[in-house]
């Protein structure tokens, strides 16, 4: 298995709840201890206008990750295409990649807050479009080696070549997040790599799992295991005060960004984080991290990983929003062990 890094730094330290609770350069030398300890990837969020806090340049932010690091992959989870020009983005996605040496994962994704859409003055309902036509000249930026000119509705561009290339051919990797059947079917269908949420039990992840390798076994196309990714609250707690302080500060977490996420108001009428879900614990903070979440003691937190392995899942991306250095290497030191070789003890026993 492999074990990345899910979330982002915060201008202002410990405001509130957020990513990780640690300033630019202080969520620099975690991301370089992670690297040390073994951890694959780091993937880091963009949201806008959220008043607490959050990553919003992360590009550039991730340039900065490049350059003080040398082997741990870099990923955006996810660029919101429809705020960005498609050129800008494609130069600014070849810098990125140049400088990490081609160790970027291009996350992408339509938005889903309100409030962003509210900020940017962009109807919710053009999202899909401008998402589709922008990814389809970002493609274009990437592979086309002469100039050309484009012209739309929406965007016009003349006589353009994009530079600098990307290091990575024919561009860095593309991964979408998606949740329903419908978004994850359409996600293998146009090539890209699956991230799923962490707000799903485990089960449910599975199911989503199932539905990716339906729609490529109909294409005739393999599946690797490696292109999707799980990101999942990883809730560290040796005793009884430490797990009820984890849920205490994950509730909030949940709670802050689904009021952003619901309707142009940022108000919350009825608590859904897991939106359409039939499960009866959807409306409780501290049900979704029991049922999903990489909670407890390091036996407890092997025990939930294993069971994502039995689902099908090999690489988990982890949310710390206490960005500890003790939780850190607590689970690189006594968990990651026994899931580096998918042939390794605990996989063995569990046959």
């Amino acid at each position: 298995m492999k074990f990345g890094l899910f979330g982002g730094a915060q201008a202002v330290p410990g405001q509130v709840v957020t990513e990780a609770a640690l300033g630019y350069h202080e969520y620099g030398e975690y991301i370089q201890l992670a690297e040390k300890l073994g951890y694959t990837s780091a993937w880091l969020v963009e949201h806008h206008f959220t008043g607490f806090s959050q990553l919003s340049a992360t590009l550039n932010y991730l340039c900065y990750l490049a350059g003080i690091t040398s082997k741990i992959r870099l990923g955006s989870a996810v660029v919101v295409v429809p705020w960005f020009n498609p050129i800008m983005l494609a130069e600014q996605v070849g810098t990125l990649d140049q400088i990490s040496k081609g160790r970027y994962d291009f996350g992408i994704g339509r938005g889903y807050r309100a409030n962003e859409f509210v900020g940017f003055g962009i109807d919710m309902a053009d999202a899909e479009d401008i998402f589709q036509e922008s990814i389809a000249i970002i493609k274009r930026a990437f592979t086309e080696p002469e100039r050309w000119s484009y012209k739309s509705d929406r965007w016009e561009f003349n006589q353009v070549v994009v530079e600098p290339p990307t290091v990575q051919q024919p561009y860095p990797p593309m991964w979408v997040g998606a949740g329903s059947e419908g978004s994850i079917r359409k996600a293998a269908q146009n090539g890209y790599n699956l991230l799923l949420d962490q707000m799903t039990p485990f089960e449910g992840i599975g199911e989503r799992i199932n539905y990716y390798r339906d729609e490529l076994d109909k294409q005739g196309r393999d599946f690797d295991p490696y292109s999707i990714a799980v990101t999942r609250g990883l809730m560290v707690a040796n005793n009884g005060k430490a797990r009820k302080a984890a849920h205490a500060l994950r509730n909030k977490f949940i709670t802050e960004v689904q009021v952003l996420a619901t309707d142009k108001r940022f108000q919350v009428k009825s608590f859904n984080p897991v939106a359409g879900s039939r499960w009866k614990g959807r409306n409780d903070p501290v049900a979704i991290s029991e049922a999903g979440a990489i909670l407890g003691k390091s036996d407890e937190m092997g025990e939930r990983i294993q069971k994502l392995y039995d689902l099908g899942v090999r690489n988990v991306l982890l949310h710390d929003l206490a960005g500890e250095t003790e939780s850190l290497q607590q689970f690189a030191e006594e968990v990651m062990p026994h899931f580096l070789d998918k042939e390794g003890p605990v996989a063995q026993a569990a046959e």
